[in-house]
């Protein structure tokens, strides 16, 4: 896929409609809807593919194509158990020739068992769903985690009902055991914690002063300094020696802010007790700073 269009398709799949077009009589034409559970079987995730083009994937993508690990720790690559083969390899050719041979056939029985039943199984169907979202997602789980359990739920339920049909061989229990690795793996990766959004938030505006504290801040009692090149604001040392940084609004706004909402990223910062609000209430401040006037800049907790 042309990673131009990677993130555009993926939200375009996942919402389940097309876009809206007008007819030659300037009429809007039938809008295309589906419904679909779709797998990218990619060796490259939606973050990296988007990378290649300087784009950054946001969480509404990220949440919708959710990125696996494909390999399972047991040195197997993604197998946990070969079944009685002699390497992975060999499990993945006998898996390749039975699936050229049988593809598509349990898919239509099972279509067949599930509406022959859908009277009857509605309920244990939301049960199951139930059952397996809190088995995997902890109490207090952000909105974002809830969602792809809940899509991960219905893999693991529609397997179980396949095993009740007698179309896999499989123990009872075996699909959730198996969708709860594959979503433990992605919950490892995309992390427990609050707010996935939030956190690259963070994670962004500590990296800017990490990278540029030390280098493109003038002391705010010394300013003006002709070895500084790109100013990004001031510094003043509080009574434990640690620097307040004072951002100004534009570099702000450009650099810590790049690919998020400027207000997201403000009240984000308030929530962390990393901005310190000015005696009106407000993000900004105006000092006043000998040989410069008085700038808006945001000013910094030693929090960061």
């Amino acid at each position: 896929m042309d990673p131009r269009e990677a993130g555009e398709a993926t939200y375009l799949l996942a919402n389940g409609q097309g876009k809206t077009r007008a007819n030659r009589q300037g009429m809007a034409k039938p809008v295309s809807q589906w419904t679909l559970l779709f797998l990218s079987a990619g060796e490259e995730s939606l973050m990296s593919l988007m990378a290649r083009i300087g784009q950054r994937t946001n969480v509404g993508q990220e949440i919708r194509l959710a990125d696996i690990e494909a390999d399972a720790g047991f040195h197997m690559g993604i197998y946990e158990c070969i079944h009685n083969q002699l390497s992975p390899v060999t499990m993945a050719l006998s898996l390749k020739e039975y699936a050229s041979q049988y593809y598509g056939a349990v898919g239509m029985e099972w279509l067949r068992k599930v509406v022959a039943n859908r009277q009857t199984i509605a309920s244990t169907i939301t049960n199951k769903l139930a059952e397996f979202t809190s088995s995997v997602a902890m109490p207090g789980s952000t909105g974002q985690i809830m969602r792809v359990a809940r899509r991960f739920a219905l893999v693991a339920v529609a397997g179980e009902l396949a095993t009740q049909y007698g179309l896999t061989g499989w123990e009872e229990g075996q699909s959730f055991y198996a969708v709860q690795v594959c979503f433990r793996a992605w919950l490892d990766a995309f992390g427990r914690e609050g707010n996935r959004e939030d956190r690259a938030i963070l994670a962004q505006v500590r990296s800017f002063f990490e990278s540029h504290g030390a280098s493109r801040f003038d002391n705010v009692r010394t300013p003006n300094n002709e070895h500084l090149h790109n100013r990004a604001g001031f510094y003043a040392t509080d009574d434990e020696g640690y620097r307040v940084y004072m951002v100004l609004t534009e570099v702000f706004k450009k650099e810590l802010c790049l690919g998020f909402d400027p207000k997201m990223v403000i009240q984000v910062l308030l929530n962390e007790g990393w901005l310190r609000l000015s005696p009106d209430g407000l993000p900004t401040h105006k000092p006043r700073i000998r040989g410069v006037g008085t700038p808006r800049v945001y000013k910094f907790t030693d929090k960061i």
